[in-house]
């Protein structure tokens, strides 16, 4: 066999040599020959297949039609929060599901806290939602011709820089994972099989990581998320109770109170009961004790 004729050194050569290239490889920065427009409309070329959904294929279509080579526009990821004040919460409940059938977006969650009306304190909406990128403005504009903007904000963080290179670096991995392979074809022992293969499943680990990243970054880019807040523009009016329901109030509250009280007597005098041999051997012991003073000290007094 062949491993019989090959030297050791030979063999150790023959293994290390291509698996430091390798090695090298992987963890090199990006090449000179990847411009950030070209790896920026690659990122959110792949952003349109992984993240998104059949419904918004148009939107995401001008978003990599916008992200051109010649234009090189920033990747963001954007964030929108608005406060609305309305009268009637349901309607505008409804209308805002009509705007994200129209807008291509989804209701991520929706929180009603509702209302407590004895204390003043007006019903509240809670909503997340996600548009795609290129929408949020319309979006936005639509929301905010429901009732009066108590607040607003919209934040921006640029990723472009982060997808460069998760996108450069998965390049460099997947050349490297080629090398391997082919180290793995030439290699004759069991040895060296093992540790190529060992190496091999690593550096395919480490794509998976950045790959997942990478889609995770994509998505955000892709659709934008509004955190919306609705509440009511007219807390509601206190309720006063009439005198008769506060005052048959008042007596279901006392004959409760009464007959917990009274149970409560009739249960400790249950257990006084139970424990009176032991109350008695007490008492007993205690009056024992007193005459036996007594007697000492009249002793005491008729000596002296």
């Amino acid at each position: 066999m062949l491993q019989r004729h090959t030297k050791p050194w030979e063999t150790a050569y023959r293994i290390m040599g291509p698996l430091s290239l390798c090695l090298l490889v992987s963890c090199g920065a990006a090449p000179e020959s990847y411009s950030s427009a070209e790896v920026e409309t690659d990122v959110v070329a792949e952003s349109v297949e992984t993240s998104a959904s059949p419904s918004a294929g148009d939107s995401t279509a001008q978003l990599v039609s916008d992200t051109s080579p010649a234009q090189s526009k920033p990747l963001l990821i954007k964030r929108a929060s608005l406060t609305l004040r309305l009268d009637d919460l349901d309607s505008a409940v409804d209308e805002i599901g009509s705007i994200l059938a129209q807008q291509q977006g989804d209701i991520l969650e929706l929180r009603d806290e509702g209302n407590a009306p004895e204390q003043g304190i007006p019903r509240r909406v809670e909503m997340q939602l996600r548009v795609p990128q290129t929408n949020l403005e319309l979006t936005l504009r639509s929301l905010k011709a429901l009732g009066e903007v108590d607040y607003q904000s919209v934040t921006a963080d640029d990723v472009s820089n982060q997808l460069v290179d998760l996108q450069a670096r998965i390049r460099n991995l997947r050349k490297s994972e080629e090398a391997l392979l082919e180290i793995m074809e030439r290699s004759g022992s069991v040895a060296d099989i093992l540790a190529v293969s060992q190496e091999l499943s690593v550096v395919r680990e480490t794509i998976e990581r950045a790959d997942a990243q990478r889609s995770n970054l994509q998505n955000q880019v892709a659709f934008s998320t509004i955190t919306l807040t609705l509440e009511s523009a007219n807390p509601p009016a206190p309720t006063v109770t009439p005198i008769g329901a506060a005052l048959g109030e008042t007596w279901q509250t006392s004959t409760q109170s009464f007959r917990a009280v009274t149970v409560g007597f009739l249960r400790l005098g249950l257990w006084l009961l139970v424990y009176s041999p032991y109350w008695a051997i007490l008492l007993g012991g205690g009056f024992w004790g007193i005459q036996h003073l007594r007697r000492r000290r009249s002793l005491r007094d008729t000596q002296a």
